[in-house]
Protein backbone atom coordinates (compact mmCIF):
# COMPACT_ATOMS: atom_id res chain seq x y z
CA UNK A 1 0.00 0.00 0.00
CA UNK A 2 1.11 3.28 -0.94
CA UNK A 3 2.02 5.79 2.07
CA UNK A 4 -0.40 8.68 1.78
CA UNK A 5 2.11 12.10 3.07
CA UNK A 6 -0.42 14.83 4.90
CA UNK A 7 0.62 17.99 3.42
CA UNK A 8 2.49 20.44 5.73
CA UNK A 9 0.96 23.75 4.62
CA UNK A 10 -2.54 22.13 5.44
CA UNK A 11 -1.74 20.56 8.51
CA UNK A 12 -0.26 24.40 9.34
CA UNK A 13 -3.74 25.99 8.82
CA UNK A 14 -5.35 23.08 10.19
CA UNK A 15 -3.74 24.27 13.55
CA UNK A 16 -4.08 27.39 13.40
CA UNK A 17 -8.12 26.79 13.16
CA UNK A 18 -7.75 24.26 15.89
CA UNK A 19 -6.59 26.65 17.96
CA UNK A 20 -8.81 29.32 17.75
CA UNK A 21 -8.69 31.53 14.96
CA UNK A 22 -11.08 32.05 12.13
CA UNK A 23 -10.71 31.03 8.65
CA UNK A 24 -10.00 34.55 7.84
CA UNK A 25 -7.31 34.98 10.33
CA UNK A 26 -5.88 31.53 9.90
CA UNK A 27 -5.59 32.93 5.97
CA UNK A 28 -3.95 36.07 6.55
CA UNK A 29 -1.40 34.29 8.70
CA UNK A 30 -0.54 31.75 6.13
CA UNK A 31 -0.96 34.10 2.90
CA UNK A 32 -4.37 32.57 1.56
CA UNK A 33 -7.74 33.61 0.54
CA UNK A 34 -10.44 32.12 2.92
CA UNK A 35 -11.88 29.83 0.44
CA UNK A 36 -8.45 28.70 -0.11
CA UNK A 37 -8.16 27.54 3.43
CA UNK A 38 -12.05 26.14 2.97
CA UNK A 39 -10.44 24.07 0.30
CA UNK A 40 -7.45 22.87 2.35
CA UNK A 41 -9.66 21.94 5.05
CA UNK A 42 -11.35 19.77 2.79
CA UNK A 43 -8.63 18.22 1.02
CA UNK A 44 -7.24 17.25 4.73
CA UNK A 45 -11.06 15.59 5.40
CA UNK A 46 -11.02 13.96 2.06
CA UNK A 47 -7.00 12.82 2.25
CA UNK A 48 -8.32 10.98 6.02
CA UNK A 49 -11.30 9.82 5.06
CA UNK A 50 -12.75 12.01 8.61
CA UNK A 51 -14.26 15.10 9.31
CA UNK A 52 -11.94 16.94 11.95
CA UNK A 53 -14.01 20.19 12.00
CA UNK A 54 -17.78 20.87 12.81
CA UNK A 55 -18.44 24.29 12.27
CA UNK A 56 -22.06 25.31 14.37
CA UNK A 57 -23.63 28.85 15.25
CA UNK A 58 -21.13 29.55 17.56
CA UNK A 59 -17.85 29.27 15.10
CA UNK A 60 -15.62 25.99 14.64
CA UNK A 61 -14.63 23.13 16.86
CA UNK A 62 -12.94 19.96 16.57
CA UNK A 63 -14.31 16.34 15.99
CA UNK A 64 -13.08 13.77 17.90
CA UNK A 65 -10.75 12.98 14.94
CA UNK A 66 -10.12 16.56 14.88
CA UNK A 67 -8.37 16.60 18.51
CA UNK A 68 -6.40 13.16 17.53
CA UNK A 69 -5.15 14.48 14.64
CA UNK A 70 -3.96 17.63 16.35
CA UNK A 71 -1.38 16.56 18.12
CA UNK A 72 0.21 14.43 15.67
CA UNK A 73 -0.05 17.85 13.35
CA UNK A 74 1.65 19.67 16.30
CA UNK A 75 4.23 17.33 16.07
CA UNK A 76 4.91 17.04 12.17
CA UNK A 77 5.43 21.15 12.48
CA UNK A 78 8.05 21.41 14.96
CA UNK A 79 10.05 18.86 13.77
CA UNK A 80 9.61 20.83 9.88
CA UNK A 81 10.12 23.66 11.52
CA UNK A 82 13.45 22.22 13.36
CA UNK A 83 15.14 20.78 10.64
CA UNK A 84 14.72 23.45 8.00
CA UNK A 85 16.41 25.74 10.40
CA UNK A 86 19.23 23.59 11.29
CA UNK A 87 20.36 24.37 7.80
CA UNK A 88 19.66 28.17 7.85
CA UNK A 89 22.85 30.01 7.19
CA UNK A 90 23.83 32.19 10.25
CA UNK A 91 21.75 29.97 12.37
CA UNK A 92 25.51 29.25 14.62
CA UNK A 93 25.82 33.28 14.71
CA UNK A 94 22.59 33.64 16.38
CA UNK A 95 22.73 30.71 19.05
CA UNK A 96 25.59 31.03 21.01
CA UNK A 97 26.79 27.68 21.98
CA UNK A 98 27.80 27.43 25.88
CA UNK A 99 29.89 24.20 27.06
CA UNK A 100 30.93 23.10 30.24
CA UNK A 101 33.26 20.04 31.20
CA UNK A 102 34.87 19.14 34.84
CA UNK A 103 38.81 19.67 34.50
CA UNK A 104 39.43 16.19 33.96
CA UNK A 105 39.09 16.65 30.13
CA UNK A 106 40.29 20.02 29.80
CA UNK A 107 43.98 19.62 28.55
CA UNK A 108 43.13 15.98 26.87
CA UNK A 109 40.07 14.62 25.16
CA UNK A 110 37.79 18.69 24.42
CA UNK A 111 40.60 20.07 22.46
CA UNK A 112 39.94 17.46 19.65
CA UNK A 113 35.96 17.74 20.11
CA UNK A 114 36.62 21.90 19.38
CA UNK A 115 38.72 21.22 16.61
CA UNK A 116 36.01 19.44 14.88
CA UNK A 117 33.26 21.26 16.09
CA UNK A 118 34.95 24.24 14.44
CA UNK A 119 35.35 22.13 11.26
CA UNK A 120 31.53 21.82 11.07
CA UNK A 121 30.57 24.83 12.29
CA UNK A 122 32.93 27.16 11.11
CA UNK A 123 30.54 30.37 12.62
CA UNK A 124 29.50 28.90 15.74
CA UNK A 125 30.36 31.01 19.02
CA UNK A 126 31.72 28.70 21.52
CA UNK A 127 31.73 29.49 24.84
CA UNK A 128 33.26 27.34 27.40
CA UNK A 129 33.13 26.74 31.13
CA UNK A 130 35.38 24.28 33.05
CA UNK A 131 33.97 23.27 36.28
CA UNK A 132 32.87 20.78 39.41
CA UNK A 133 30.24 18.68 37.95
CA UNK A 134 27.53 20.05 40.74
CA UNK A 135 28.23 23.53 39.23
CA UNK A 136 27.82 22.69 36.04
CA UNK A 137 24.86 20.45 35.92
CA UNK A 138 23.37 23.52 37.89
CA UNK A 139 24.16 25.27 35.40
CA UNK A 140 22.43 23.35 32.56
CA UNK A 141 19.08 23.63 35.07
CA UNK A 142 20.02 27.14 35.37
CA UNK A 143 20.09 27.85 31.07
CA UNK A 144 23.59 29.08 31.74
CA UNK A 145 25.05 25.83 29.60
CA UNK A 146 23.73 24.26 27.28
CA UNK A 147 25.75 20.83 26.96
CA UNK A 148 27.85 19.80 29.95
CA UNK A 149 30.22 16.60 30.49
CA UNK A 150 29.51 16.64 34.59
CA UNK A 151 29.97 13.31 36.51
CA UNK A 152 26.86 10.93 36.68
CA UNK A 153 24.15 11.69 38.91
CA UNK A 154 20.60 11.12 39.09
CA UNK A 155 19.19 13.52 37.04
CA UNK A 156 16.54 14.42 34.66
CA UNK A 157 18.69 16.49 32.06
CA UNK A 158 21.21 13.29 31.83
CA UNK A 159 21.80 12.46 28.64
CA UNK A 160 23.84 9.15 28.70
CA UNK A 161 27.08 7.69 30.02
CA UNK A 162 30.15 9.02 28.18
CA UNK A 163 32.48 6.64 29.83
CA UNK A 164 33.22 4.96 32.83
CA UNK A 165 37.18 4.92 34.13
CA UNK A 166 38.72 3.63 37.34
CA UNK A 167 40.05 5.96 40.02
CA UNK A 168 43.91 5.48 40.49
CA UNK A 169 46.20 6.40 43.03
CA UNK A 170 48.77 9.46 41.32
CA UNK A 171 52.00 10.59 42.54
CA UNK A 172 55.14 11.89 41.11
CA UNK A 173 57.55 8.74 39.64
CA UNK A 174 59.19 6.97 42.67
CA UNK A 175 57.26 8.04 45.02
CA UNK A 176 57.73 6.04 48.23
CA UNK A 177 55.73 5.99 51.72
CA UNK A 178 56.22 3.14 53.82
CA UNK A 179 53.22 1.84 54.68
CA UNK A 180 53.67 2.58 58.39
CA UNK A 181 53.61 5.90 57.94
CA UNK A 182 50.87 8.68 57.18
CA UNK A 183 50.78 9.39 53.72
CA UNK A 184 50.53 12.85 52.69
CA UNK A 185 47.44 14.05 50.73
CA UNK A 186 46.56 16.02 47.47
CA UNK A 187 43.23 16.67 47.60
CA UNK A 188 40.51 18.88 45.72
CA UNK A 189 38.45 21.13 48.13
CA UNK A 190 34.73 19.63 49.24
CA UNK A 191 32.43 18.84 48.11
CA UNK A 192 34.58 16.22 45.59
CA UNK A 193 33.80 12.99 44.55
CA UNK A 194 37.39 11.88 44.63
CA UNK A 195 38.28 13.26 47.68
CA UNK A 196 35.44 11.25 49.36
CA UNK A 197 36.57 8.09 47.54
CA UNK A 198 40.30 8.15 48.23
CA UNK A 199 39.38 9.10 52.02
CA UNK A 200 36.80 6.01 52.69
CA UNK A 201 39.12 3.98 50.64
CA UNK A 202 42.21 4.46 52.99
CA UNK A 203 39.92 4.64 56.27
CA UNK A 204 38.35 1.28 55.09
CA UNK A 205 42.07 -0.32 54.74
CA UNK A 206 42.92 1.19 57.94
CA UNK A 207 45.37 3.36 56.44
CA UNK A 208 46.13 6.59 58.01
CA UNK A 209 46.85 9.70 55.94
CA UNK A 210 46.54 13.74 56.03
CA UNK A 211 45.88 16.67 53.91
CA UNK A 212 48.76 17.85 52.72
CA UNK A 213 47.87 20.22 49.99
CA UNK A 214 44.41 21.61 49.15
CA UNK A 215 43.28 23.51 45.92
CA UNK A 216 40.63 24.18 43.80
CA UNK A 217 41.99 23.30 40.19
CA UNK A 218 43.55 20.55 38.48
CA UNK A 219 46.40 22.37 37.38
CA UNK A 220 47.35 23.11 41.10
CA UNK A 221 46.84 19.04 42.07
CA UNK A 222 49.01 18.54 39.65
CA UNK A 223 51.74 21.26 40.36
CA UNK A 224 51.52 19.47 44.03
CA UNK A 225 51.99 16.02 43.02
CA UNK A 226 54.91 16.44 40.95
CA UNK A 227 56.96 18.58 43.67
CA UNK A 228 56.44 15.98 45.35
CA UNK A 229 53.89 17.16 48.04
CA UNK A 230 51.88 13.60 47.97
CA UNK A 231 49.81 12.00 46.09
CA UNK A 232 46.10 12.34 44.81
CA UNK A 233 43.49 10.12 43.29
CA UNK A 234 41.83 10.57 40.49
CA UNK A 235 41.91 9.41 36.37
CA UNK A 236 44.46 8.19 33.93
CA UNK A 237 43.53 11.59 32.19
CA UNK A 238 45.74 13.24 35.25
CA UNK A 239 48.63 11.20 34.02
CA UNK A 240 51.77 13.47 32.52
CA UNK A 241 55.22 12.77 32.01
CA UNK A 242 56.82 12.64 35.70
CA UNK A 243 53.58 11.20 37.45
CA UNK A 244 52.67 7.32 37.53
CA UNK A 245 49.82 5.25 38.61
CA UNK A 246 51.32 4.26 42.21
CA UNK A 247 48.81 2.27 44.03
CA UNK A 248 50.22 -1.02 43.75
CA UNK A 249 53.86 0.36 44.59
CA UNK A 250 52.34 2.39 47.99
CA UNK A 251 50.05 -0.54 48.61
CA UNK A 252 47.28 1.61 48.47
CA UNK A 253 43.62 0.06 48.41
CA UNK A 254 41.82 -0.05 45.32
CA UNK A 255 39.28 2.69 44.34
CA UNK A 256 36.31 2.84 42.85
CA UNK A 257 35.52 3.88 39.21
CA UNK A 258 34.15 7.15 38.10
CA UNK A 259 31.48 7.57 35.79
CA UNK A 260 31.45 10.63 33.16
CA UNK A 261 27.86 11.73 31.40
CA UNK A 262 26.19 14.09 29.00
CA UNK A 263 23.65 17.33 30.44
CA UNK A 264 21.58 19.02 28.40
CA UNK A 265 19.06 21.24 28.13
CA UNK A 266 15.80 20.37 25.80
CA UNK A 267 17.31 17.72 24.01
CA UNK A 268 14.60 17.07 22.12
CA UNK A 269 14.52 19.98 20.05
CA UNK A 270 16.97 20.63 16.94
CA UNK A 271 19.69 22.36 16.94
CA UNK A 272 22.62 21.33 14.67
CA UNK A 273 25.34 23.23 16.34
CA UNK A 274 24.28 21.24 20.18
CA UNK A 275 23.38 18.29 18.60
CA UNK A 276 26.69 17.98 16.78
CA UNK A 277 28.73 18.98 20.04
CA UNK A 278 27.09 16.33 21.83
CA UNK A 279 27.88 13.80 18.88
CA UNK A 280 31.54 14.31 19.25
CA UNK A 281 31.65 14.15 22.68
CA UNK A 282 30.16 10.20 22.26
CA UNK A 283 32.83 9.72 19.50
CA UNK A 284 35.57 10.97 21.41
CA UNK A 285 35.13 8.88 24.37
CA UNK A 286 33.98 5.73 21.69
CA UNK A 287 37.23 5.71 20.18
CA UNK A 288 38.93 5.95 23.62
CA UNK A 289 36.88 2.92 25.11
Amino acid sequence: MVPRNLDLAVLRSFVLIAEGRSFAGTADLVGRSSSAVSLQIQRLENDLGVQVLHRNNRGVVLTLAGEKLLGFARRLIRLNDEAAAAFRPGEAVARPLRFGTTQDFAETVLPKILQRLALEHPEAELTLRVDRSSALIDAVHAGAIDVAIAIRRDDPLHQGVLVEVPMIWIGRDGSAVEPERTLPMVLFENPCTFRSAALDALAAAGRSCRIAFTSPSLSGLRSAVEAGLGVTARTRYMLAPGLSDVGSGLSLPALPPVTFSLYARNPEGSWQARDDLIDLCRRAFRDQA
